[in-house]
């Protein structure tokens, strides 16, 4: 009769020196520091850029009203003068 053996199991002992560890941990905290310094930056860039993009639409928006007030302003100015036209046509008959 056979007697089952239990499977082998490789341990592997992992050590790892205080100054190893510790210089990771450093690593990793400058890390996610520089990455959140990164994501404050872009924040701020992102929050002057819808700023002047608002500025702008306004500015936009103005130009588009004064520009349609020009042109009531220029038919206003066509319709007199086509009146005065009519009026010269009529005192020269």
């Amino acid at each position: 009769m056979e007697t089952i053996q239990p499977p082998r199991v490789n341990l592997i002992r992992y050590e790892v020196p205080l100054t190893w560890l510790i210089g990771g941990c450093g690593c990793i905290a400058s890390a996610l520091f520089y990455a959140g310094w990164q994501a404050a930056d872009l924040k701020t860039q992102l929050e002057s850029a819808v700023r002047l993009g608002k500025e702008v639409m306004q500015k936009q928006e103005a130009m588009n009203q004064d520009l349609m007030n020009l042109k009531v302003k220029d038919q206003l100015i066509d319709a007199k003068i086509l009146q005065l036209e009519q009026r010269v046509a009529k005192v020269e008959k």
